[in-house]
Order: structure tokens, then C-alpha cells, then sequence
């Protein structure tokens, strides 16, 4: 492991997670979030989610549930 003084870390290069876990305090707050996310989105990647829904409804929907 290795140590490194204060003065050896250059804060200009650290930067933000790439990835973060973003928390709500109401159930209306997440849905306008995603709304103006979903709206900054191409088409493409619009079309690309609304095709990825489709084959896991199509998936779930042919599932056989059994319970034992």
C-alpha cells in the first residue's frame, strides 16, 4: 500500500465519480427527474430503451410462475 504526503496529491486532477446514486425526498421529485432526463436523450436512445422494454415485456409475459 502505498502512502502519500498531502502535498504530493494535486487536488486539480481528482474529479467526480463518473457514477452516482442520486436520492429523493418524494416519489413526484424522482419522476421529474427522470422526465428531464428522459427528455435530454436522443432519439436513438430513446428507441433503443423503448426496444429493450419490449423484449423484457415480451419475456415476462410468456414466464410460467408456479408456486410450490
Amino acid at each position: 500500500m502505498a502512502v502519500y504526503k498531502k502535498e504530493d496529491i494535486d487536488v486539480s486532477k481528482v474529479s467526480e465519480p463518473e457514477y452516482f446514486i442520486k436520492t429523493f425526498s418524494s416519489q413526484e421529485e424522482a419522476e421529474l427527474y427522470n422526465l428531464k432526463e428522459n427528455l435530454a436523450k436522443s432519439d436513438m436512445e430513446k428507441f433503443q430503451l423503448f426496444c429493450r422494454m419490449m423484449r423484457i415485456g415480451k419475456m415476462l409475459s410468456s414466464a410460467k410462475i408456479s408456486d410450490k
